[in-house]
C-alpha cells in the first residue's frame, strides 16, 4: 500500500484496503487512456466497482487521491527503471553500446508511461507534492543510467565528464518529453520519426562525449 498524504485516511479493514487498491488501479487505467481534467471522480468510482462514499472515506477529493496515485505509480517506473539498467549492464559493453542502449531505454520507459506522466507533469506547475515527487523520481531515476556512462569514463574524451554525462542526459530527456508531448496533450508524431529520434539523439549523446572541445 502506498504511503497517503498527510490528509488521506488509511484503511484498516482488510475489505476497505482492496476497494482502495482497486481505486489507485482504476485511476491508473483511466490516466492511460484520458486526460487528468476529462476525468470525474465517478469515473473512478465507476471503474473502480466501489461508491462515491468509500471513495470519500479516504481522500477528500480528485486532487488528493492523484498524490496518492503518483506514488505508486513512481514506485513501479523505480522498479522499471532498475531492471533496464541491470539488463544494459550485463548486456552492453564500452561506451558504444551502452550511450544508444540508454537512450533508447529512456525513450522507450517515457513513451510506455507517458498518458500517466503526462498527468502528473500538466498537474506539478500548481500542486507542489505532486512537482516536488515527479523531479525526484526523475533525479533518482536518470542517475540509474548515469551511473553506467560514468562506468565508461576511460573512453569520454571531454574534459569535463560529469558534467558532459549530466547535460547530455538532461537534453535527451528534454528532447523525448517534447517529442511525447509531456507537457501537453497528446504525443507528437509517428512511430518512425520516433526511431529516428532516438537514433539521432544517441548518435550525438555519443558524439558529444567523445568531442574534446577547444579551449576558451
Amino acid at each position: 500500500m502506498p504511503p497517503l498524504s498527510a490528509h488521506a485516511r488509511a484503511p484498516k479493514q482488510g475489505r476497505s484496503r482492496l476497494s482502495f487498491e482497486r481505486i489507485i488501479e482504476g485511476t491508473i487505467d483511466l490516466l492511460r487512456e484520458r486526460a487528468y481534467d476529462q476525468i470525474t471522480l465517478a469515473d473512478i468510482c465507476e471503474r473502480s466497482e466501489v461508491s462515491t462514499g468509500s471513495l470519500y472515506g479516504r481522500v477528500a477529493g480528485k486532487d488528493e487521491l492523484l498524490r496518492v496515485v503518483q506514488v505508486r505509480f513512481l514506485e513501479r517506473l523505480a522498479e522499471q527503471f532498475t531492471d533496464e539498467a541491470a539488463r544494459i549492464e550485463r548486456e552492453a559493453t564500452g561506451l558504444a553500446q551502452v550511450v544508444p542502449a540508454v537512450v533508447q531505454s529512456l525513450g522507450n520507459l517515457l513513451r510506455e508511461n507517458a498518458s500517466v506522466l503526462r498527468s502528473f507533469m500538466l498537474r506539478g506547475p500548481t500542486d507542489a507534492a505532486i512537482n516536488a515527487a515527479g523531479k525526484k523520481s526523475a533525479e533518482e531515476n536518470h542517475a540509474k543510467f548515469i551511473r553506467l556512462l560514468k562506468a565508461c569514463g576511460k573512453e569520454i574524451r571531454h574534459p569535463q565528464p560529469d558534467r558532459a554525462i549530466d547535460s547530455g542526459l538532461l537534453l535527451v530527456y528534454a528532447t523525448q518529453a517534447r517529442f511525447l508531448g509531456l507537457d501537453s496533450f497528446g504525443g507528437k508524431g509517428e512511430d518512425a520519426d520516433w526511431h529516428d529520434l532516438l537514433d539521432d539523439l544517441s548518435d550525438m549523446m555519443l558524439a558529444f562525449l567523445l568531442f574534446t572541445p577547444p579551449k576558451r
